[in-house]
Formats: C-alpha cells, structure tokens, sequence
C-alpha cells in the first residue's frame, strides 16, 4: 500500500471531524434527526432536500464514515453506513437515500487512480453522485477519452454534488467496446432535467443529466474489468478488501438501510397512534384489538430481520481479509439479503397501512408518506426478489448463476 495518500494541507476550518466509532456515529445521526423529521413533508413536497440537512450531515463528519482516514475519512466501514442511513431514513426517507448515495458511493471514489481522489477531495466538503449505466458516444483521445452526447437517469443527489461518477461503453477500433467508469466534475453536465415526478422518495432528485461535450483526463478512468478483478488503480493505495471485491457485492449497501429506517418509523409512528385509544378502553376492547396487535408484532420482527441479515452481511465484508474470503453461497447470500430487507420492509410498511383506515391516505398522513416511499425505495433494482431468490437458490443446489462474476483478488 502506498503511504503518499495525503491529498493536501489543511486550512483552519476546512478538516471534517472524524468519528471514532459506529456507536458514535449513530449517535450523531440522532442528535440530527428532530431537524430532519421536521423537515421530512417540505421534502416530500419540494421534491428536494434542503441545503441546510446537507450542511448539518457534512459539519458531522457522517459523510466520511466509508472514507479513508488516509483521505480525511473516518473508515469505518458498511455497517457503520447502513446503521447510520437507517437512522436518517427513519426521520426522512429521502434524505436518508440522498446520504446513503453521497457517502456509500465514495467509495468508488477511491477505486480510481490516486490522482483523481485528489482531484474530488481536494474539497473536503465535495460529494459525488452517480450513474451506473450513462449512455454515450465515447472515444480514446489524446491524454484521455472524449465524450459527446451523454445523457443518464436517476442521479440521486445531484442537487447536492460537486462530482459524478458515470459508467460507460468506450467504442475502439473494429467497433467493439470497453466497459469504463469515469468522474467527471459537476460543470460537465450541460443540463440537469427535471423529471423526477414520482409516487415515493420525492425528495432525492434522481433526475436525469445531460453532457453534451466533455474531456476527461485519463486518470479519472478507470476499467469495469479491473472493478470486477479486484485490479483498479485505487486498490493499490488502499489495504481494505472492500477495495479489491466486486462493486455489485458492495455498492447497494448504500441504500439498504433507507426502506429498513422507513419501515422501523412507521411501527414506531403505528404503535404510538395506537397507544393513545388503549389507555381508554375496557379489557373487551382491547381484546378486539388482538389481530391489530398482531400484525404489529409481524411489522416489527419484519424490520428486526431485514436489518439483521444486512448488518451480518455487512460486517462480514468489513472484517474480510480478502475478497476471497466470500464463497459463492456468502456472496449469493448478500444479494438475497438486500432484497428480502427491502422487500420484508416494504411489506411491513404496507401491512401497517392496511390497518389503518382512511384517515391513511390523506396527503397530510406521515403513514401514507412512509408507504409511499418504503414502496419506491424497494423497486431498486437491486433489491429485485425475483433475480435475488433465483441467484440464491441456483448456488445452493450448485448450479452456477448466470454472470455472477469473479470475486476479485
């Protein structure tokens, strides 16, 4: 590993607290999350997450929980992020997604050459969005690639970003292709559209961008190949396997938390509506209740195991050693585990709404708002059930899932 990684001097003010632990830094997001919830209806009407929710998570330090300490991070790692993005969606949901996307996927960030993370940290502050499939024309130039005509859907946070990493198909010589990643900064994009009218999670600004025309420096690139290997340039400044594991097992661990955080603050919203009537029933009628007290029960337990088997799965690659430390059935499992805990979540979420009459589906109900949104958080592609199970169950009776990929070095 390379010990050159300072990307530059500080200045008085400019340096980011680093958090010491993952219990510290829920705490932190507690701390956040009266303003947050106060915020959450603006935010669903807006269709925006303020400035100032942004600034409050930055002054913490909480964007930095995935980040190298070595870049001014606080390393430590994907449970830290799902705990702390649960706990923020739970307040907001889409304040929750737009952390979980500008702080997990920092991570790729520091999968590009060392040059290119200075480039983006150069600002503490800066954060990056993303857009994992950006079509485009692409083509190597001299000192880098050109790229014309690009457009990409769903940039969660790009309201908010000063960078975006983009993935592409690079066109070469006989009319093949090379798949590539690239960061480009935010002044590339040519236009921002507004399309992002939804049911759920209106506040993330996943809207769709536009490049007309942009140069990007060749050491802002970087090779899907060499992602999937375990082989890009960033690897080499940094010991962690989750440097050297397939993105596909890493990246959605950025999201997972939102639909579990939704669901946890609508049992917790459900049981508090119900507490109120109890204390002025007779033992008859509160007997009447029991198939209500239940389906809260059921809700509750749903939330419990959704976050469990992430934060298992979660921990297992913070602590990994090498990315060959998964087998196909762990890593399988991964994959399963993020949709069943955003399916089950989304499930105990609706669950919930059955049960709570007509007085649920008014514009001004935090239940509808939350249905709504553990419902849009879950039809994430990956949180797919069906391709999720498949894959799962393919690897337990030893047959090969399609595509499943190497598993880096």
């Amino acid at each position: 590993m390379s010990s050159s990684l300072q990307v530059r001097p500080t200045v008085a003010g400019d340096a980011l607290p680093v958090i010491p632990t993952r219990a510290a830094a829920v705490e932190k997001a507690r701390a956040l999350l009266p303003k947050i919830r106060a915020r959450a209806r603006q935010v669903d009407a807006d269709r925006v997450v303020p400035a100032e929710t942004i600034r409050e998570l930055t002054d913490s330090g909480l964007f930095g929980v995935v980040t190298p300490r070595s870049l001014g991070g606080s390393e430590l790692g994907f449970a830290t992020l799902v705990d702390v993005t649960a706990e923020i969606a739970s307040a907001c949901g889409s304040s929750g997604w737009v952390y979980g996307v500008l702080a997990g996927h920092s991570w790729l960030v520091n999968l590009f050459p060392i040059e290119a993370q200075r480039d983006v940290l150069a600002n503490p502050r800066a954060l990056a969005a993303t857009v994992f499939r950006f079509n485009a024309e692409v083509r190597a130039v001299k000192g880098g690639y050109r790229l014309s005509s690009g457009e990409g859907r769903f940039c969660s946070g790009i309201d908010h970003a000063d960078w975006v990493v983009i993935g592409c198909n690079v066109l070469q010589e006989g009319a093949t292709s090379e798949q590539r990643f690239f960061v480009i900064p935010k002044s590339n994009i040519s236009e921002i559209i507004d399309d992002w009218y939804v049911a759920g999670m209106r506040g993330t600004g996943s809207k769709t961008i536009r490049v007309a025309d942009a140069f990007i420096p060749e050491h802002r690139s970087m090779r899907v190949e060499d992602m999937v290997g375990g082989t890009t340039p960033g690897s080499k400044h940094h010991a962690g396997a989750i440097y050297r594991m397939h993105y596909r097992d890493i990246a959605p661990f950025s999201l997972v938390g939102v639909p579990i955080g939704v669901a946890r603050s609508a049992v917790t919203g459900f049981a508090e509506a119900l507490r109120k009537p109890m204390a002025s029933f007779t033992p008859e009628q509160v007997a009447e209740q029991s198939a209500t007290f239940a389906r809260l029960g059921v809700a509750a337990a749903d939330v419990d195991a959704a976050h469990a088997s992430v934060i298992e799965n979660a921990e297992r690659i913070d602590t990994a050693v090498s990315p060959t430390d998964l087998d196909d059935e762990q890593r399988a499992r991964i994959l399963r585990d993020w949709a069943y805990a955003a399916q089950r979540s989304r499930h105990a979420v609706t669950s919930l709404f059955e049960a709570s009459g007509g007085s649920a589906t008014y514009d001004h109900s935090d239940l509808q708002r939350l249905w709504r949104d553990a419902n849009a958080a879950a039809q994430h592609i990956a949180f797919t059930w069906d391709s999720a199970m498949t894959t799962y169950g393919r690897v337990l009776v030893g047959v090969a899932p399609p595509k499943f990929g190497p598993k880096g070095r």
